[in-house]
């Protein structure tokens, strides 16, 4: 008690000469000024949220590849061919045994769980992240947390990866090239290895404004960034 007395009246010593519509002022001001910088805290510790668990899952996933290479061989000789995305060949059980074997008992997850017979599997990573491995295992969705699962908005807290060593029959080379390598890589189907073409309004995975925009090219964008959220990103945090 005698400590809120003792704030209360320093208060009123900061005050003292004021009249009372200039105390109101400067309150309104404080108000004001909070009101302003207050949201902005809140954005940039959410981008930087995302951005954390972005690059920490690029490297936990690299570095399972690595330590599977060791023992397993070349990635290229391990790799399930479970065809593309229009037809799927794998059923979602050869899938989570392939995982498994391959790359799970590298990582530090807490479940895999069946989602269906037409999604594949979902990993769940102890930082309460989920990776999507589909039947056809090429293309991994990445949601920052369970919430997002529920409610994912592609650049937000939904990205989109890409595991493709090989290119794959079916698979248009032209289209993939930057996709083909031995690494977890950001999605890059369609990109024409520049930053214009990570944003441009005229290709529809881009991660730009347009409102027929998948925005799978994000998850590159930010790594193209440096692992930031660049300031004309299209997405609002």
């Amino acid at each position: 008690m005698t400590r809120q007395i003792g704030a209360f009246n320093d208060f009123k010593r900061l005050f003292q000469g004021f009249t009372l519509a200039e105390i109101l002022i400067t309150l309104g001001i404080i108000g004001v000024v909070a009101a302003m910088t207050i949201p902005v805290l809140i954005a940039n510790h959410k981008k930087q949220e995302v951005v954390t668990k972005l690059e920490k899952v690029y490297t936990v996933m690299n570095q399972a590849i690595k330590m599977s290479e060791v023992e397993n061989g070349a990635v290229e000789h391990w790799y399930m061919d479970c065809g593309i995305s229009s037809s799927p060949t794998c059923s979602t059980e050869e899938v989570k045994d392939w995982f498994k074997n391959y790359l799970g008992k590298y990582l530090n997850i807490t479940k895999i769980v069946t989602n269906d017979t037409s999604t594949g599997i979902l990993i769940y990573f102890s930082d309460g992240s989920i990776i999507n491995m589909p039947r056809y295992i090429y293309d991994i969705a990445y949601y920052t947390n369970e919430k997002a699962m529920k409610n994912p908005i592609t650049g937000k807290n939904y990205f989109i990866f890409r595991f493709s060593p090989v290119l794959l029959q079916g698979q248009v080379a032209d289209k993939n090239k930057y996709t083909v390598k031995s690494t977890f890589e950001p999605y890059t189907y369609s990109w024409d290895g520049t930053r214009e073409g990570l944003t441009t309004t005229s290709n529809q995975y881009a991660c730009s404004t347009a409102e027929n925009s998948k925005r799978t090219l994000c998850t590159k964008l930010i790594q193209y960034e440096g692992w930031q959220i660049p300031k004309d990103y299209p997405i609002k945090f």
